[in-house]
Parts: C-alpha cells; structure tokens; sequence
C-alpha cells in the first residue's frame, strides 16, 4: 500500500528554483578544470583538419562538404563546429565551454523531465511530494558522473552531446504537453527539438517511440487514445523520421565506418561484442571504473566473454517487456535504456567504434532514476526524522566522490599521450591505442619508446596496413633500411591504396638507389593523396628531372600543388618549372604566373623571388606595362631584404619593359 501524500514543506520550496543553480554549479565545478584540455584523435579529422567548418558562410557548404568526418550528414553540430571556431579557432578553451554549456543544458533538461513525471497524476500519490528532491539527486548525481567526461573533454562527441539535449528536451516538452491539453506551444516544442536532434545523431529516432510509449501507459491510457489525444505531436514527432532518413543520405560521407560491408566486422561479430559491451555500460552507470578512451577495433568473439553479458541483456529485455505489458513505471526505464542503446549497440556495425563509453552518455540517466527511486522506496521504511538526513548523506556522498573522480579523469585528457598512456595501461592488448601512444611518444621527442609500441602493435595485429606502415616508417627514421623496406612493402601488399605507406616506402627505395622504383611509389602516392604531398611531388620531381623527363616532373608539381595548396615552396618551385623549362615547348606563363601569385598571397605579399617570376610571366604574357610595375615591386620588396644587388636588377628589368614600350 502506498504511503499518503505529504505535502512539500514550507522550508523546502527554495528547491524549485535553486535546484537548476546547484546542478549548474556542481557541473561547473566538475569541468572547470578542463579548458586547456586538447583535440585528441577523431577530433583532428573533425575538427582541426576540417577545412569545411573554417567559414560558416554559406551554411550548406558546412554541410555538405565534410567528407569521411564524424559531423557528415549531422548538420546542426557541423554549423555549431563552424561557429564555435569563428568564434576561437582552435583554443580549446571555447570548444571546452560550449560541450560544458550543452551537457549543462541537458543536465536541467533531465532534472525538469524527473520532476515532470513524478508529479503526473499517474504517479503524484507516492511520489509527488518527494518529486523535486528526487529529480535534484538524479540530476546532481548525472551532472558530475565520470561517464560524461569521454563526451564533454572529447571534443568531437558534441555529436552524442548534443543529441542528448534535443532528446531531454523533447521529452521535457513532451510531459509539459501532457499536462496542459490546450497549449500549442510544448508539442510544437518538442517537435522542434527532435527535428534539431535529428540533425545530431541518428539515434534521436527513438525518442517518437518512447514519447508514446509513456503517453500511451502512463497518461493517454493506451496507443489509440494516445494518439487521438495528441494526433499532432505525435504525428510531428515521427515526421522528423523523414529528417533522419535525408541526413542518413547525406552521411555517405561515414560509409568508411558503418554499414555491413566489412569483412573483418560482420553482424555476427558486432553482436556478441555488443553482449559484452552493454552490460558494462550498465556497470559503468553504476560504478564507473575503470573508464577506458579507445577499446580498439577488435570484436569480442570469445563465447565465455560474450555469453554471460549477452544472457544479462536477454534477462533485462524480457524484464522490461513484461513490465510494460504490466504497465510498471520502473519498466519505462529500462525502454529508455535499451530504445537509446539500440541503434548503435545492435546489429549495424560501425567498425570504427566497437565499444564506446559515451553510448551510455543519456541511457545512464535512467540507472541514476532507477537507483533514486529504490532508495527513495527503501527510505520509506525509516522512522521519518531519518529519512531526509539519510538520503542528503548519501546525494552528498556520491555527488562529492563523483565531482572528484571527474576532475582527476578531466586531467587525464589535459595531453594526448596522457589519454593514451592510461588507454595502454588499462588495455595493453589494444593494438590501436598501442600505436596512437607510439605516434604521440614519437612528437614527444621519445623516440625509442615509440618504436616498442609501434612494434607491440604490429604484434598484436600483424595483418593492419596502418601499424606495419608506422613501424616501418620509425625504422625507416632509425636508419634500418632493409627492416623498413620489408615492413612498408608488407603494408603495401595488405593495403595497396594507403598514401602513407607509399610515400615511405619511395623514400626508402630512393635511399637503396633504386630510382626507378622510387619513382614509380611515389607516383602511386600521388594517387592516393599521402599526407606528405609537398615532399613526394618534389622530390618525385627532382628524380624525373635528373633524368630529362621533364614534362613529368612538371605533372608531379602541378598533381602536388593541388594537393598541397598551402604550401608556398611547392608552388614556387612550380612557378620557376614552368616559367624556366629546359624544353622551350614545356613553358607555360600563364601557370606560372597563376603558381607565383598563389605564393604570393600565401606569404601574405612579402616574396621578391615569387613577385619577381610573376614579373616575367606577365612580360612573356605581352602585358609588359604590368610586368614593369612587378618588377618595381620586387625591387622593393629585395631593397626591404637588404639585397641591393637582386633589387638593381629588378629596377633594371623594369625600366626595360615599362611604360616606356608599347603594350601589346
């Protein structure tokens, strides 16, 4: 039998409007620490190699052009990438405090939907006076939990973050609706921001169902008078499914990540891996430790690891359908739980991210209610002068230890080999964290310790392209041609389209003296748009010029420049190329002209030898009242630079093409 309804006391009333204050204070004191945080990982594809989100205007090309990143077909972070880095570039400082203002956001949001529910009707008699406190517990407790850090100091998971707002608040709006029968304004709310979440994460597709669903249960009665009751929430709520579907379109851009054509992760792999992973999930919500960054790229097979978690999903999946047919409010939860999880922890492989802590993000908010409500039920049998002293030590307790977990796991993420070195050391069996912490200990100046881990990761999976082509670059830089050239060409076989690995491996053939074969890699390379473009082209065009194959090195700059556009050497060295060939036949003014002024504007207008090529291509042009006025400007720009001798000759050659001779 339910205890009878106590009315909220006069001295606790403050809790409606100084309950948001705490939980915003509280999340602020947890991540305060955190602004010098850095861009660690996919946060470099992203958002610091992101061309696209340098410009926010025009807005679709924010959109459109993002490529393999993590924000294809996810248009409202994409635009929020944009402004946040019109707004700082890239100091993480402000990246840090919009992922904090949004976890806030989303923090309130999850406080007013417990407080919300607990004060329906269908739950008001038990709960109802104790609504406010309970909400703030949960709140206070999720606010501060370890688990959101892989979400807020990751900065690239603004994706998860963001749609956990849009998701709260659209089942916030979604119970002030049911509340008030006449208003137009919450559903059309809730409408709004799953529509905006759809422009986040697609896993904001079960939030239609689970709006529903609690309409259906615990206010409506049932789906039918669900619907009829609010035809037009509903029905806008499943419309934003047409939203997910044309974003779904547009993120083609991440078919190198998710999708079931992959045959080192098929359905099968990624579902027993999924067995394992949610019950941790679950575990992590409760208790989180140890929190893991990466867990790689490998799938749980092994049936005495996958089995037990996969019968404990089982277990909780029947538990909560034979709730909700018994119309349990405890039994929502769990749909909560497992309708969230679902898209990602199902059977769609995303091969990039077998096991991710930051799934749990959202779903942890109703293990935080459900634990609330069964120590608020287990209160009920203390004598009632201990109820309230007991459960405020306990909020306190957890919230305090919680708060300092967080922060000491925020200082982990202050240096990527940090958030490496405690990967490693947690799972040394993780091949892709052994070979990320090798390339941070390798910037770090630790060179012999990044060459171990390189080595440990081609030991712990010898048959990935990427760690054979890391290893033998590092014994490539060491000096061990023979070993390199084994490991790169190793790498090649296995992934003959891997930019990097041919890059290398012409360097190394070039070392050997075997030019030809040099020459022929780093073509290839070229293909494949290596990430030391600059260096092949050139180097790949000194070679072709050594051996009068001149056209070819001139194809080699022009194949460079497009890739490398930044890169003022390159399109200089194209410029004299093309202005200067050996071949009278090959000369082309006009490219070269276009390749010295590109150098130009990349030194920001202070490159004498660069003005000085743009001079004589407008002179071989036949625009030589142009070329005079150039050729003034070199001079200067020599003068400026101390060399009277180099600023002589311009002013000479300007006087002989100036003014003074009829333009043709």
């Amino acid at each position: 039998m339910a205890p009878p309804t106590v009315a909220p006391l006069r001295a606790f009333r403050w809790l409606s409007w100084c309950a948001p204050l705490l939980v915003v204070a509280l999340g602020l004191l947890a991540y305060s620490g955190g602004s010098a945080g850095v861009f660690v990982f996919d946060d470099h594809l992203d958002i610091t190699d992101n061309v696209a989100i340098r410009e926010p205007w025009p807005p679709w090309r924010v959109i459109l052009d993002q490529g393999q990143s993590g924000v294809s077909g996810r248009p409202v972070v994409a635009l929020t990438y944009a402004l946040n880095y019109e707004w700082c570039e890239y100091q993480t400082w402000g990246w840090h405090w919009v992922n904090v203002a949004v976890h806030l956001l989303t923090a309130l949001a999850v406080l007013g939907c417990v407080r919300r529910a607990l004060e329906l009707p269908r739950f008001a008699e038990r709960w109802g006076a104790r609504a406010q406190g309970i909400a703030l517990a949960v709140a206070a407790v999720w606010v501060v939990h370890p688990l959101a850090t892989g979400v807020i100091m990751y900065r690239g998971q603004r994706v998860e973050s963001m749609m956990a707002m849009f998701f709260a608040a659209t089942l916030y709006c979604a119970l002030r609706a049911f509340t008030a029968p006449f208003s137009r304004a919450w559903p059309r709310l809730a409408v709004l921001a799953c529509a905006l979440g759809t422009g986040c994460k697609e896993v904001i597709v079960g939030a239609p169902a689970l709006v529903l669903l609690f309409d259906a249960l615990f206010v409506a009665g049932s789906f039918k008078s669900a619907w009829t009751a609010r035809r037009s929430l509903h029905a806008g709520l499943f419309g934003t499914w047409a939203l997910i579907a044309l974003f779904v379109v547009l993120a083609e851009g991440r078919s190198d990540s998710v999708g079931f054509g992959y045959s080192e992760v098929g359905v099968w792999q990624y579902l027993t891996t999924q067995a394992w992973a949610v019950p941790h999930y679950l575990q992590l919500s409760l208790w989180p430790d140890p929190l893991v960054f990466d867990y790689g790229k490998r799938p749980i097979l092994d049936v005495a690891r996958w089995l037990p978690g996969g019968l404990v999903v089982l277990a909780l999946l029947v538990v909560t359908a034979w709730g909700l047919v018994r119309r349990n409010p405890l039994a929502f939860l769990g749909a909560f739980w497992f309708v969230i999880l679902a898209p990602s922890s199902s059977v769609l492989p995303i091969v990039t991210e077998l096991i991710v802590e930051h799934r749990a993000y959202l779903p942890s908010a109703a293990v935080l209610t459900l634990v609330a409500l069964a120590i608020a039920a287990a209160l009920e049998k203390l004598a009632p002068s201990l109820r309230l002293p007991l459960a405020l030590t306990l909020t306190v307790a957890l919230v305090g230890t919680f708060t300092w977990l967080t922060r000491a796991r925020v200082e982990t993420y202050s240096t990527e080999i940090g958030i490496w070195a405690d990967t490693v050391a947690k799972l040394p069996e993780n091949d892709r964290a052994q070979a990320c912490y090798g390339n941070d200990l390798r910037v770090a100046g630790r060179v012999q310790e990044a060459g171990e881990r390189y080595r440990e990761a081609v030991r712990l999976a010898p048959q990935d392209p990427y760690w054979a082509a890391n290893y033998g670059t590092w014994l490539l830089d060491q000096g061990r041609l023979e070993e390199s050239i084994a490991e790169l060409e190793r790498s090649r076989d296995l992934l003959p389209t891997y930019g990097m690995t041919l890059q290398n491996l012409g360097a190394a053939y070039q070392r050997r003296g075997e030019l030809e074969r040099a020459i022929a890699t780093w073509q290839a390379a070229l293909d494949q748009k290596p990430p030391g473009a600059s260096y092949v082209a050139a180097q790949l065009a000194l070679l072709l010029q050594g051996q009068n194959r001149e056209a070819e090195a001139l194809d080699a700059l022009r194949r460079g420049c497009a890739l490398a556009t930044l890169d003022p050497d390159l399109h200089l060295q194209l410029a004299r190329g093309l202005l200067r060939p050996r071949d009278a036949k090959l000369r082309d003014a006009a490219g070269a002209l276009a390749a010295a002024q590109r150098v130009s504007t990349l030194r920001g207008g202070i490159a004498p030898e660069a003005t000085e090529l743009e001079a004589e291509a407008l002179a071989a042009l036949g625009r030589r009242t142009e070329a005079g006025m150039v050729y003034a400007r070199a001079a200067g720009l020599w003068r400026a630079l101390g060399d009277a001798a180099r600023a002589r000759e311009c002013e000479s050659r300007a006087a002989s093409v100036g003014t003074a001779l009829p333009m043709r």
